[in-house]
């Protein structure tokens, strides 16, 4: 009984919101708004639309009216092809690189350390004489020792300095714009965990193995502990997308914060290589981190994101990008001794940071979005003359900020009511706000960005579309929510 009270109330409140309240569309100055009778033609264009909806309290609802908001969904982009075109090329270990690995084990008596270098060597030469267990025991050696040289003493989070990892997961919430400050502190506060973490993830580092969060596989040989970044980048993305399917967005957002780190370090060339250029690894980093306000910080304020698909391939299809830059910045460092102010050099490491940020990005968008299936892939639903349509998402995790992305195609957008509903398990039908009301003329796209704050314990939601004219039709192609 007072389930049902309380649904008459919030549909009173509703019906008196939608009476008092008015929508305001933004709309471009090149689309014509024709009146009532539809006297125009079909003029393509597109209207976007921006909407906070703010759920005050329980059984309470209040609706504001459109605002302006900052931060606007960026715009995904498929990852380059031209990526998967680039040429694998081996680099040899140059005898910059072997006077590194021979100061890495100075410390070893002078006949234990000739056969380290001798087996080293031969078996990057493919010319190994030791027993594949011996060899294994020597390479694993070296992988330690290489860590604990590239990473600092002690091994903390760096590609560029303290700032990187902090900077480049904390800035990809900020440009997407959804991301709630809770959420994005977490992203920040766990970008350095994997550095402190080497034998995560369990399952894919195997034992008595560091992971060197990298993708080294095609181009040199690998050690052990490379070969791991593409894997674990994937593992705690599906763990972030699992936790939001049990409804649990605090901890989604702590295994964003750890998978991130591993497509940042993929970005950094140094991390597509076992060997090569490992004598530079450290003080690259370092001087990146200590430039990064001066040089490269504005290079991670990017419009666009990369849309991921398969984060363990796609991370390796950005290794293999990042990789191409490993040789000339080697180059530079090796016979440059004003490399610092290289312009070459600096402008290099701000594509890489630039490329990093927008892997960053894809990533979360990743973990965060869900598609309605009505909608989802090749899917849409159907809009046909005074016909409803729907289209749902339910048994989602949500969070006290959201963001709801709607894509409409219909040659008069103007025919169209679209409402924006919700409910919680125990309802028996959806509260709903009026979102579009037969604005936007002759324009034949139509993309809406709806905020909700404070819907959290809200898991299912519908997108109502009526199209109340004859004469026109379109689809709805796009429904998706992405959880901040």
């Amino acid at each position: 009984m007072k389930e049902t009270i309380g649904m008459r109330a919030l549909s009173m409140l509703l019906a008196a919101l939608l009476v008092s309240g008015t929508i305001v569309p933004a709309v471009s100055a090149d689309c014509v708004k024709n009146p009532p009778g539809k006297t125009g033609t079909n003029d393509g264009c597109t209207l976007d639309q921006e909407l906070s909806l703010e759920l005050i309290q329980p059984g309470s609802v209040t609706m504001s009216s459109v605002v302006e908001v900052d931060k606007k969904l960026l715009h995904g982009v498929a990852i380059p092809s031209d990526w998967k075109e680039i040429p694998a090329k081996q680099l040899k270990p140059t005898e910059e690189d072997w006077a590194f690995v021979r100061e890495l084990i100075r410390g070893l008596p002078d006949d234990d350390r000739k056969q380290f270098e001798n087996t080293v060597r031969s078996t990057f030469e493919g010319e190994a004489s030791l027993s594949e267990e011996e060899e294994k025991e020597i390479l694993l050696r070296l992988s330690y020792l290489l860590v604990e040289a590239t990473e600092g003493d002690p091994i903390g989070p760096k590609w560029a300095g303290s700032p990187g990892h902090w900077h480049f997961s904390g800035t990809a919430g900020e440009n997407l714009g959804y991301v709630s400050s809770v959420h994005n502190a977490t992203l920040r506060d766990y970008s350095g965990w994997a550095d402190v973490h080497r034998e995560e993830p369990i399952g894919i580092v195997p034992p008595l193995t560091l992971n060197r969060h990298s993708w080294v596989y095609i181009w040199d040989v690998p050690l052990p502990g490379d070969n791991l970044g593409p894997y674990s980048c994937e593992y705690y993305m599906d763990t972030a997308k699992s936790d939001f399917a049990n409804y649990d967005s605090d901890s989604a957002y702590i295994s964003l914060g750890k998978g991130l780190h591993y497509i940042e370090d993929l970005g950094c060339p140094f991390h597509t290589s076992s060997v090569v250029g490992q004598a530079h690894h450290l003080d690259y980093e370092e001087w990146v981190g200590s430039n990064w306000g001066d040089l490269f910080e504005d290079a991670t304020d990017v419009d666009t994101y990369y849309i991921i698909t398969d984060p363990s391939e796609d991370a390796k299809e950005f290794a293999a990008w990042s990789h191409q830059y490993l040789e000339p910045i080697c180059t530079i460092m090796n016979y440059d001794p004003d490399w610092r102010t290289n312009t070459n050099l600096i402008n290099y490491t701000r594509i890489l940071v630039s490329e990093t940020e927008k892997m960053t990005m894809g990533m979360v968008i990743y973990s965060t979005k869900t598609e309605s299936p009505d909608t989802a892939g090749s899917s849409s639903v159907p809009i046909t003359d005074y016909q409803t349509s729907y289209a749902h998402i339910n048994d989602v995790a949500c969070s006290d900020s959201m963001l709801f992305t709607i894509l409409i195609d219909h040659t008069y957008i103007a025919d169209l009511d679209i409402w924006l509903g919700w409910k919680e398990e125990a309802w028996d039908e959806y509260a709903e706000y009026q979102i579009w009301d037969n604005q936007g003329g002759s324009a034949d796209h139509l993309a809406l960005s709806v905020r909700a704050e404070n819907f959290a314990t809200i898991h299912d939601w519908q997108l109502r579309v009526v199209d109340t004219y004859e004469g026109d039709e379109g689809e709805i192609s796009e429904f998706a929510l992405y959880i901040g």
